[in-house]
């Protein structure tokens, strides 16, 4: 936990049902966002299956009591009532009045029946239960054979338990599996199996027969593996003829779990087992009732279960502050913010396991089952993390080459062997950059240094300007850049790119208002948006064949007009066009879309767009009579640079700046933004990605002896590839 204080909570006023896990989180959560939140426990201890369903002998007694403590210090506005459970001692309805948001966290608390006769014999005990009353501190007389059905974490933990309780000499675990589908934590069946735990799989129970009052028969059949089930995994088929019988004294079911109240509010909104919640929003029907955890999705891990509650949190605080539109919610990645050691050891420190103990030598005591780490036995540990995460981002990139430098840092010159395989992987050819059918890219243009291109006279002395003026003074803006691709984005998100905006002195491209105070082109559809007065300028879109718009009119002194162009066959049309009407900027898209969501993830912009509106305009001979946007590709000031030179005013940037904003991609041509970013946050990266820009891209006009970044020219540039200088007119590198 942050050591930060959080703020006092408000009068707003949260109800957490359950102290698993989930609701500890999500109540935390809660707390540090400045919440009041009120936790009701149905037991005597917070804690949930972290406190009556791992053994001691994994989980000290005492630890979460600590973690408690921890939580309820750092958390002032955080109570935690205990004995009060849902249903019994409170409703569901009373809850509602009484707090503005609930949070359903009540776990998966029941052991599912297994379904077959003789199951209520007072032998069979559900796993669960059996956990429970062994956290409890019941030590009970146990036969000498118990019989564990499962295999799960659930199944292990009462297997494991039940061979440390008195009596107890043999326990065998029967799974209807095999053991390459056994569904348990890897370490957690190699304990049992060094424990001396006997595994039975391929094994179906269907009875359990009592033999007298010490022994049980549990009738079974053998199973084979079928065709998949819906999860893919192979359904157990039955063996004809393959009924046995195992002896037991004991018979634990531990074959699943299930959520209950006893409610008549709660139950209307759960199904068969658990509490029906909406992933996306974290809601039930009742918008006022939240529901996470095992109770809501079904069993797993304590981390799946903090998480959920770290998810029920974000929607939580959303719906309290009436925010209807959310960014969706996804983990956050704070790793790269953690200072990265510089002494890396992985190369030096093996692997080290902790001792395992096993039962120990008073199993009944539940004693761990393995050492902690010392102090050096952690840091040891820590020293081989590759922290690949934090440096690049890139698994393989970062651990392969600094795998390679130091394996060549340290190399002895005497070991030949090793240096040959070592030079043989180095001089493996690469993959040709420049392969057959390459398409035309911005990469592929370079600029020429000054000493190269034209006599100048230390043009560093004078600060290169980069204000732009469009159409003829009609709209003057600091730096080069528009931002389109924002209309559907989360209210949250849209807020934080208007500050940056604002904070970058930069305007907006689209079909909605962005920002009160920043400078707006409306994109206008044909039949679909109505002109706007707020807006500086009116861009209205040519669909695929040229069609004059409809009240092409400006709707104040100052406002700009303009088309935007799409495709290449209206290009012509839409030229002269502009010209007879007097518009003042032409918006050329090179990635085909503009206004529809992200179109530059589908693939590169078709720089022959600029070369063949240069072309028209140089054969009309009124080259500088109307502005050209550029949307599509642009990454940097120096691809913004480049597109200047090639012959347009101002770039139209999209993808670069929805990265800096807090965006990931996912799929193919969708993004997610990062939850966890504030709107201050995500203005400030936007502000910086478009000043540093705007920096980047007069630094290459100086360095081509420019004092304004709007004198660049196409003599300025060479491109390197056939293509490119194809697609763009520019000379190709070697010629003159």
């Amino acid at each position: 936990m942050s050591s930060t204080t959080p703020p006092l909570p408000t009068e707003t006023d949260v109800l957490v049902v359950g102290a698993g896990p989930a609701g500890l989180v999500a109540a935390h959560d809660l707390a540090v966002a400045g919440f009041k939140v009120d936790v009701y426990e149905m037991t005597d201890k917070a804690g949930g299956m972290m406190i009556w369903g791992i053994p001691a002998f994994r989980l000290p007694v005492g630890t979460i009591g600590e973690d408690m403590d921890r939580l309820q210090a750092r958390c002032p506005g955080l109570t935690i009532h205990t004995n009060t459970a849902l249903g019994r001692d409170v409703t569901l309805e009373e809850l509602k009045a009484k707090h503005d948001a609930v949070c359903l966290t009540i776990g998966s608390w029941w052991g599912k029946k297994m379904g077959i006769p003789g199951e209520d014999d007072s032998r069979v005990i559900d796993g669960v239960e059996f956990l429970r009353r062994v956290n409890d501190g019941e030590r009970p007389q146990m036969p000498k054979t118990v019989v564990v059905i499962g295999g799960g974490d659930v199944a292990m933990d009462a297997c494991r338990a039940a061979l440390r309780l008195p009596g107890c000499e043999h326990v065998k675990v029967v799974y209807r599996r095999g053991p390459d589908e056994i569904p348990a934590r890897k370490i957690e069946l190699e304990g049992a199996v060094e424990e001396g735990i006997e595994f039975i799989y391929n094994t179906q129970q269907v009875e359990i027969i009592a033999d007298g009052d010490d022994n049980l028969k549990m009738r079974c059949v053998a199973t084979e593996a079928g065709e998949p089930d819906a999860d893919g995994r192979r359904r157990p088929v039955v063996v004809a003829g393959s009924e046995h019988d195992i002896d037991c004294g004991m018979v634990i079911a531990a074959v699943g779990q299930f959520g209950a109240v006893e409610d008549d509010a709660t139950n209307t909104l759960m199904g068969s087992d658990r509490v029906n919640t909406s992933w996306e929003t974290m809601q039930t029907q009742d918008p006022k009732v939240f529901a996470a955890g095992d109770g809501a999705f079904g069993g797993s891990t304590i981390v799946m279960a903090m998480s959920h509650g770290q998810r029920l949190a974000y929607y939580v605080k959303a719906y309290l502050e009436d925010n209807s539109d959310p960014v969706d919610y996804r983990t956050p990645w704070r790793t790269r913010r953690v200072p990265v050691a510089q002494d890396l050891k992985w190369e030096q420190l093996a692997l080290h396991h902790p001792e395992f103990h096993g039962v120990g030598e008073n199993p009944v005591e539940f004693p761990e089952i393995e050492s902690t780490y010392s102090w050096d036995e952690a840091r040891d540990e820590a020293a081989r993390c590759y922290r690949c995460d934090a440096e690049t981002g890139s698994a393989d990139y970062s651990v392969q080459n600094r795998e390679d430098i130091f394996l060549m840092a340290r190399m002895d010159k005497s070991d030949i062997a090793r240096l040959a395989k070592m030079l043989a992987k180095r001089l493996q050819p690469r993959a040709n950059p420049f392969p057959e059918g390459r398409p035309a890219t911005i990469d592929d243009l370079v600029f020429l240094p000054a000493n190269l291109s034209r006599l100048v006279i230390d043009p560093y002395r004078e600060a290169c300007k980069v204000a732009t003026d469009l159409g003829f003074g009609k709209m003057e803006i600091d730096q080069p850049f528009f931002v389109t691709g924002f209309d559907n984005a989360p209210s949250t998100v849209k807020a934080g790119i208007a500050q940056g905006l604002v904070g970058a002195a930069a305007g907006y491209i689209g079909v909605h208002l962005l920002g009160d105070t920043t400078p707006w082109l409306q994109l206008v559809l044909p039949g679909q948006i109505e002109p706007s007065a707020d807006a500086a300028g009116l861009i209205h879109v040519v669909g695929p064949r040229f069609e004059a718009p409809d009240n092409l009119n400006r709707l104040h002194e100052d406002q700009l007009l303009g088309l935007s162009v799409t495709a290449k066959d209206t290009l012509e049309e839409s030229i002269v066009y502009g010209l007879e009407n007097g518009l003042d900027v032409l918006l050329l898209n090179g990635n085909a879309a503009l206004g529809r969501d992200w179109p530059e993830l589908a693939g590169p912009p078709d720089l022959s767009m600029m070369r063949d509106a240069i072309r028209i305009l140089r054969r009309l001979n009124r080259e500088e009579e109307i502005d050209l946007l550029w949307f599509g590709g642009v990454r940097s000031g120096t691809d913004a640079a480049k597109l200047i030179a090639m012959g347009a005013k101002s770039m139209v940037l999209g993808m670069t700046v929805a990265l800096a904003a807090g965006a990931e991609i996912v799929g193919d041509h969708e993004l997610a933004f990062a939850p966890d970013l504030s709107e201050e946050e995500r203005g400030h990266a936007v502000a910086n990605i478009l000043k540093s820009a705007s920096g980047e891209a007069s630094m290459m006009a100086r360095c081509t002896g420019k004092t304004n970044l709007h004198n660049l020219e196409p003599e300025d540039m060479r491109a390197l590839t056939l293509p490119t200088a194809e697609a763009t007119d520019i000379v190709l590198s070697g010629k003159h």
